[in-house]
């Protein structure tokens, strides 16, 4: 072999080296959404730990006079808040670990795995959110009742008589609930959806790309 058909050879090499991937700019979307991904991530986090902030020293405020048994009572279903809300942070901080990794955006297949990851901690995170509604109703009862829960446990707890002579107690308590209920399920699937589901819905976008191409 002389030197012209060895070099012949070489460009053809180098030709087919920076041959460029046609489905590139669907993995640089992917890989900009995972960037989002990951500041959505932090962001979140951090607001959680200033929310749980506030509702630590909230009893210490006089002007929501919470006190006595109903102080233990709030700093418990506060603990039981903390403690199920990182199980679904852990799942999210793996995820975010995984998308660090550059050969996640190689492969259509890594790319499914990715997906289904960052689908798996949305279902979690919904989960495990709306675990919590019992303990966040509980928590806006002795926040608005100021100082007066253990009063207003009494008249719910003997419902009937408190029907009898205060039903509007009664009446103001059920839509209180129900108002609150519906404004957690706002929250839950709004911040699921801009925080998380839009993103997850893009990536499946260029997944589908993938595939067509």
């Amino acid at each position: 072999m002389n030197f012209d058909e060895l070099k012949e050879q070489w460009n053809k090499q180098a030709e087919n080296n920076f041959e460029i991937d046609p489905n590139l700019n669907h993995y640089k979307s992917v890989g900009s959404i995972l960037v989002k991904l990951r500041r959505n991530i932090k962001m979140e986090f951090f607001s959680w730990l200033c929310a749980i902030t506030f509702l630590m020293l909230l009893p210490n405020i006089d002007t929501y006079m919470i006190t006595g048994y109903t102080k233990v009572a709030y700093y418990f279903l506060l603990l039981q808040m903390c403690i199920s809300s990182l199980f679904y942070y852990k799942k999210f901080f793996y995820f975010y670990k995984t998308t660090k990794q550059f050969e996640l955006l190689s492969s259509r297949e890594n790319l499914l795995k990715l997906y289904y990851d960052l689908k798996f901690s949305i279902e979690t995170y919904k989960m495990s959110s709306y675990l919590l509604v019992p303990q966040g109703i509980l928590i806006c009862f002795i926040f608005f009742s100021l100082g007066h829960s253990a009063e207003w446990a009494d008249k719910i707890y003997h419902f009937g008589a408190t029907w009898e002579n205060d039903s509007s107690f009664i009446i103001f308590f059920i839509l209180g609930v129900f108002a609150g209920l519906i404004c957690l399920v706002v929250c839950i699937e709004s911040m699921s959806y801009y925080y998380y589901g839009k993103y997850l819905k893009m990536i499946k976008k260029n997944i589908d790309a993938l595939e067509e191409e």
